[in-house]
């Protein structure tokens, strides 16, 4: 079973970057096949749609505290 782990920004995309290299297609592509249940469900690419996920709903969190900064 997997650890929770703490991961930066920057983090996240680089492990992103690397499914993509790895299979060949942009995480979106990705999102979209597996959404529509063409690449199955084994390790990889649950871990990949989870990062997707934890990307998706932290970068909005991401952009306000960038600005908040901004701003300040």
């Amino acid at each position: 079973m997997l650890k929770p782990q703490r991961v930066t920004f920057e983090e996240l995309n680089q492990r992103l970057r690397a499914y993509e290299q790895k299979y060949g297609y942009s995480t979106i592509e990705f999102y979209r096949r597996y959404r529509d249940g063409e690449l199955g469900d084994d390790d990889d690419m649950m871990m990949w749609a989870g990062l997707y996920h934890l990307y998706l709903t932290t970068l909005p969190v991401r952009q306000f505290m960038q600005s908040e900064l901004v701003a300040a």
